[in-house]
């Protein structure tokens, strides 16, 4: 299990995050993502709502493992990789509508990306650029 520490959550909820997917031929996209809440620190779980996913939301479903970062590596310099799972009701679905419509009322999601951290790496220039922070075992 990886925990995510107080700053990485207020930086994924607060800060603009960059989600990178690929199609299952290994074609790359990134996105800017500003729905997105943290749902369980201490377990890695992320959600984003998916408002406008084309290319992305047709990666996650070819290929689910992604890797997101935030605009802020400054002062939070961490790059994230998980395994994506994609929700178009129940409860995922409820929690993108509600952080939709703190963002901006009229906004509703298609769907939830729901994404479980498994590796965390170190972002910040240097000799430890690219370390291995922590790992899901």
């Amino acid at each position: 299990m990886v925990k995510l520490n107080e700053d990485m959550v207020k930086s994924l909820e607060n800060e603009i995050v960059f989600l990178a997917t690929s199609s299952k031929d290994g074609i790359p996209n990134v996105s800017a993502m500003r729905a997105v809440k943290v749902l369980d620190a201490e377990k890695g779980i992320v959600l984003i709502s998916d408002n406008y996913m084309n290319k992305t939301l047709k990666n996650i479903l070819e290929n689910p493992k992604v890797a997101l970062t935030t605009a802020n590596c400054k002062d939070v310099p961490y790059q994230y990789k998980g395994t994506a799972e994609y929700y178009t009701e129940g409860e995922y679905l409820k929690i993108a509508e509600e952080v939709d419509k703190s963002l901006k009322p009229d906004l509703k999601p298609k769907g939830a990306v729901v994404i479980k951290i498994t590796e965390i790496y170190n972002l910040k220039s240097g000799p430890d650029a690219g370390k291995l922070i922590a790992k899901d075992e």
